[in-house]
């Protein structure tokens, strides 16, 4: 210990000892006299208290108020954001329409347009009942399409007229829906068609009997061909994406031209007045004479 530690210390306990040999009167006056010259740091202390107690509380509040503001901008943020897919889709819908509206105005086909009533899931990428039937001339193996610009893509064909007002679509995704196609700038032509119940049928159709050494590039177009008079020619199907070639014929993966999960607004290509049965014309019998 140092030398004025040890005075300090003396000293401290030299007061000490005098205090205790006061009258208790004095000892309560210096007692007194203690608390008066602390009054102000206590006094201060509890003001300091008080200020730390009220900053914490003022803290607490505008958390909770800027944790309520958080709450309203991400609200506003994700109304914001829907309102945004909303108006994308009604653009893409408009798109889609003028496009639909140009396509008919240049085509030489009967169309009568049509939307997407409802569908199985259990025939998810093989049937579609749609708002239209008989009132609207659709019959059976109507070609259905969805215009794509200058183009328009084959979706399938009218499988049975429900009644009126609907009737069944048969997507070209299912392997009933056959059609004779042809590779764009090429010879090669084969019969399109898909896969029944295949969950990846709606990626990819199947082009067979091709030749055995077709010479076919990866991303051609495929159009239907018009042989066989039920689809109109130079419709679009798809795009090649793989070719296989065996021992006889060539067999080509085709990714379809429309997405078969997508589908709204339709067209249905309505028979020509040549192509219905003509009515079939007896000849009444002549009138017997009069018996003279």
């Amino acid at each position: 210990m140092s030398r004025l530690n040890l005075i300090f210390l003396l000293l401290f306990v030299g007061l000490v000892t005098w205090i205790t040999l006061f009258q208790p009167n004095i000892v309560s006056s210096i007692q007194r006299g203690a608390m008066i010259a602390a009054r102000p740091f206590i006094k201060a202390s509890g003001e300091l208290d008080k200020t730390v107690r009220q900053s914490a509380s003022d803290s607490q509040e505008n958390s909770a108020q800027l944790g309520e503001q958080l709450r309203e901008v991400v609200l506003e943020r994700d109304r914001l954001r829907l309102e945004a897919m909303q108006l994308d889709d009604l653009l893409r819908e408009n798109n889609q329409l003028r496009h639909a509206l140009q396509y008919i105005q240049k085509s030489p086909l009967s169309l009568v347009a049509t939307r997407v009533l409802s569908r199985k899931p259990s025939q998810w990428y093989n049937t579609i009942m749609i708002d239209k039937g008989s009132d609207a001339g659709i019959a059976v193996d109507c070609p259905v399409i969805v215009p794509l610009g200058d183009d328009a893509a084959l979706v399938g064909k009218i499988s049975e007229v429900l009644g009126p007002k609907s009737a069944v679509l048969l997507l070209l995704s299912d392997e009933m829906c056959q059609v004779s196609a042809k590779i764009q700038n090429s010879q090669e032509q084969g019969i399109l068609c898909g896969r029944r119940g295949a969950l990846f049928s709606q990626m990819n159709l199947r082009l067979r009997y091709l030749s055995k050494e077709a010479n076919v590039a990866v991303d051609a177009k495929v159009e239907s061909s018009g042989a066989g008079e039920l689809f109109p020619p130079d419709l679009l199907l798809g795009k090649i994406s793989v070719v296989s070639r065996g021992v006889i014929d060539s067999e080509a993966v085709v990714t379809p031209a429309v997405n078969f999960d997508e589908l709204s607004d339709l067209f249905v290509i309505l028979p020509t007045p040549d192509e219905a049965d003509p009515p079939d014309h007896q000849a009444q019998p002549k009138p017997a004479p009069p018996h003279q």
